[in-house]
């Protein structure tokens, strides 16, 4: 899988030839949500809508839906509810939504939802979301959400799913995943609704990049790194605890986050720390060259 991006040359490209209208469908007006003191738009132009998302410094989810602009499109119709949109209204980040569909290339001849970024997508109808609101995080233009409504293995497309895109924290691809995989899980885990801490993060995305690495999943080295740990968090009381989990073999990366998920589950140690309140929590995900993705969640209390 790319990194995750959608690569800047291809990008330019597409907003060239956006800004010449070849890639458009629909539009739809801006919307005002409920108690929000600014519409939400909501645009049916990929290029408008980038460069609306680019001037406020917003999140820009696009819907890639099996007809543009069909009023009967299950997310399309998610996405225009009052209560949806003044949830992200109320997210603390600015958001412009966009609405294509499947077919659309942008002038190019292959259409977008099968360029190499959007693998995860499954060639298929879908929602994915670019970080223009978090530059100073080396997110800016970065794919950081991608829900297929393909259904895979383990993970089926719900336009609930929808709402936790706006309380995601900022992050990566894999990082967002993770998290948003923790997140529906039927049982509602309580992990991941505490504070994203930066640290614990790049500890975890380390640790899932340190098992892909050597293609073994374990706790490797962790009493070393919980103590470094918690020498370095600020204010935390006891010492971190860390899961680990491993998918199945040759699996996209929202099967196997919910897989691993599901993994975790089956352990009561693991359990009991993924279900728990944490004040802090980091989690992440990476794949080995065996095809086997490797999670790594560690917590502070």
């Amino acid at each position: 899988m790319p990194d995750t991006i959608l690569p800047a040359a291809f990008a330019s490209k597409l907003l060239r030839m956006l800004a010449c209208g070849l890639f458009c469908a629909a539009v739809t007006g801006p919307h005002r949500a409920a108690g929000s003191d600014a519409p939400l738009p909501v645009v049916a132009d990929y290029g408008e809508a980038t460069e609306l998302a680019r001037g406020r410094q917003a999140m820009l989810l696009v819907s890639v839906e099996p007809v543009a602009g069909d009023p009967a499109d299950i997310v399309g119709r998610h996405l225009e509810r009052p209560d949806v949109q003044q949830l992200f209204a109320g997210s603390g980040t600015p958001w412009v939504f966009c609405r294509i569909g499947i077919g659309d290339t942008g002038g190019s001849q292959a259409r977008l939802v099968d360029h190499p970024s959007l693998v995860e997508l499954r060639h298929g109808p879908g929602v994915f979301v670019v970080d223009h609101a978090h530059a100073e995080d080396g997110l800016e233009g970065r794919i950081v959400s991608i829900l297929p409504r393909t259904s895979g293995k383990y993970y089926h497309f719900s336009p609930s799913h929808l709402d936790e895109l706006a309380s995601l924290p900022a992050g990566t691809l894999t990082e967002r995943s993770l998290i948003l995989a923790v997140r529906i899980h039927p049982e509602r885990p309580q992990s991941a609704q505490g504070m994203r801490d930066p640290l614990l993060a790049r500890e975890a995305a380390a640790h899932s990049g340190h098992q892909a690495r050597i293609r073994r999943q374990g706790h490797h080295d962790w009493q070393t790194r919980s103590q470094r740990i918690h020498g370095s968090l600020s204010g935390a009381g006891g010492y971190p605890t860390e899961v680990c989990a491993e998918s199945w073999e040759n699996q996209d990366l929202l099967d196997s986050c919910v897989d691993c998920v599901a993994s975790w589950r089956q352990s009561s140690g693991h359990w009991n720390a993924v279900k728990s309140p944490q004040s802090a929590y980091g989690y992440d995900i990476r794949r080995g060259s065996t095809g086997i993705w490797y999670a790594t969640g560690i917590f502070a209390r």
